[in-house]
């Protein structure tokens, strides 16, 4: 008979992401425009903003 186990299996290592902002690609309109609200939100300390321009950036690129 096996040892019974009193205690779950070792941990889960997760994969840091440090990925960078997007950024705009060159020549789109709806980029700049994210780009630009995303500048005027963090000079304005609106971190949610900040956050959800870098989700519709990253989305975007759909027909780049």
């Amino acid at each position: 008979m096996s040892e019974p186990r009193t205690c779950p299996g070792g941990p889960v290592e997760l994969p840091l992401s440090m990925d960078l902002e997007p950024k705009p690609v060159q020549g789109c309109a709806g980029c700049r425009e994210l780009a630009n609200v995303r500048d005027r939100a963090r000079a304005g300390g609106d971190w949610t903003t900040v956050s959800d321009c870098n989700v519709f950036l990253r989305r975007h690129p759909e027909g780049h």
